[in-house]
């Protein structure tokens, strides 16, 4: 006979925090997406530097993330390497509260930790750095596996956690966070029923109550204008929302063959939802089950219509977890099925940490040969260790960083007040010089900021010219990706004097526009 071997749960934490954390911080430095990759970066700077979102900078997502990021900056210094810790430690808070949330279902020791160790391949590490889309998703996540724990273990400080964890997914991004609590709200609704006990709704409102008052709090000593809140955080989204679901076009592929082994899971759980009777008894796993059901679907449904690149395959492991869970005992071919359940998530773990941690198959990184990355320290000796290589310059990316220490130099260069408009958002932490770009991704036209169409346009261009005359810019300047710059919109060509640097960088004198 073989003994178990008896490990003292540290080990196991211990385990994934370092294997979590690692892959993350590891991954997150290949390859460069600039106005996706630096999100946070100079956001963070400038929030240490004094400025606050909303009202210095025009924002549609991530202001709780800005304020994160600034606080591991405050604590570790403004780095590339520090700018990683981020993401790294919300692949580890996920992932550490996953395998709590599956022990607690009475998933088995080894199983458990395979199932968490593959959930923290999937989950940050396909983008690595801090972005919103995955800070909304598995902050709700938290909530969704908070709730599920609260149900198991009927205390208090987990209740009052659920919505705790949805009001910083929202202020992460939007969506999923909205969508995933209708999940959640319908699980309440499930679980109020089968439970008799509404007394969990009392600790959900005064959480949802402490949430809103220090998002008011945040606001008042702040100065930030609710109006512009509700312009940049909830009307704007809306636009570019309807905008996407209205050019949505239905694909066989974009619907079900890139999420075609994610179904395959789906619909295996499905089946055993809907012919076991004891399942239905069990309530917790039946919970468990709905949430899961629930959350596959909208997940897709955000993949879908977003059109980001694809980040929601932890959800096979997740799944996994779930059939192995509900498998019955009595079933006379259990092992086998837990051994294909295993091997199969095992290899599909391996097919995406492939294409998406070590190839890096998304957006436009996904043709270009990454082994020809310089190290970006030739930028600025605070992106060391960040392998330099994007899209626009796949073949030489030298010829990018010659021309953005050019402009870098130009700028630093320049004693006048300053604005700048990039997606290379890195520029003020380097030069250590609040360089006050007017919007998160001003790049990413009719995506974070309003273009011409918009109706909420001639509000963003108000919202940049205030900031241009209260804090007395001089000198403007915008980065190649800003070719058609609201620069030119808000003043004449005949009070500016426009000069093309280089092939990067312009720069717009407006003196003469301000007097």
């Amino acid at each position: 006979m073989v003994k178990k071997i008896n490990t003292h749960p540290f080990v196991d934490y211990a385990l994934l925090i370092f294997f979590s954390f690692s892959i993350n911080y590891y991954y997150s430095s290949i390859g460069v997406l600039p106005q996706d990759t630096f999100a946070y970066f100079d956001t963070a700077y400038r929030i240490l530097d004094g400025s606050v979102p909303f009202k210095d900078y025009w924002t549609v997502s991530g202001p709780f993330i800005d304020y994160f990021q600034a606080l591991i900056f405050y604590i570790f210094g403004i780095s590339w390497k520090t700018y990683i810790i981020n993401g790294s430690v919300l692949n580890t808070l996920i992932t550490i509260i996953f395998f709590y949330t599956i022990r607690n279902f009475n998933q088995d020791r080894l199983h458990s930790l395979f199932y968490a160790l593959c959930f923290s391949i999937l989950a940050n590490p396909s983008m690595g750095t801090p972005f919103p889309d995955h800070y909304s998703t598995f902050l709700s996540l938290m909530g969704i596996f908070f709730f599920l724990i609260a149900i198991k273990k009927q205390k208090k400080i987990f209740w009052f956690l659920v919505p705790v964890c949805f009001f910083f997914g929202f202020l992460s991004k939007q969506s999923p966070s909205s969508y995933i609590l209708l999940t959640l709200l319908i699980s309440m609704i499930i679980y109020a029923k089968y439970s008799r006990d509404l007394s969990f709704i009392k600790y959900f409102f005064i959480s949802s109550l402490f949430c809103l008052s220090f998002l008011f709090v945040f606001f008042y000593f702040n100065k930030i204008n609710l109006e512009q809140f509700i312009y940049q955080y909830i009307l704007f989204p809306q636009t570019i929302a309807a905008e996407r679901i209205d050019s949505y076009k239905t694909t066989f592929n974009g619907i079900f063959l890139q999420f075609k082994f994610i179904y395959i899971f789906f619909i295996s759980l499905l089946i055993i939802l809907f012919t076991s009777k004891k399942l239905f008894k069990e309530n917790y796993k039946f919970l468990y089950s709905i949430i899961l059901i629930l959350l596959t679907v909208v997940l897709i449904f955000h993949q879908v219509v977003t059109k980001n690149f694809i980040f929601i395959f932890f959800l096979i492991p997740m799944l996994a977890s779930l059939i192995q869970l509900n498998i019955p005992n009595s079933y006379k071919y259990r092992n086998l099925a837990i051994s294909v359940l295993i091997i199969s998530t095992f290899f599909l773990t391996l097919k995406y940490h492939l294409r998406f941690n070590e190839e890096r198959k998304m957006l436009n990184l996904e043709n270009i040969n990454l082994k020809k990355n310089i190290d970006a320290e030739l930028i600025h000796p605070s992106l060391k260790g960040l392998q330099w290589i994007t899209y626009d310059y796949q073949n030489e990316p030298s010829a990018e960083i010659a021309l953005i220490k050019e402009s870098m130099t130009e700028i630093e260069q320049d004693k006048s007040k300053k604005m700048i408009l990039t997606g290379y958002l890195f520029f003020s932490a380097a030069l250590n010089e609040n360089l006050n770009n007017p919007s998160r991704w001003p790049s990413l036209q009719d995506a974070s900021n309003p273009d011409k169409e918009n109706p909420y346009y001639g509000i963003y261009k108000r919202f940049v010219k205030n900031l241009i005359i209260s804090k007395k810019i001089e000198t403007l300047y915008s980065s190649k990706d800003n070719k058609e710059d609201i620069f030119k919109e808000i003043f004449e060509k005949n009070c500016r004097n426009t000069k093309e640097i280089n092939d990067f960088l312009t720069k717009h004198d407006i003196k003469n526009c301000i007097k």
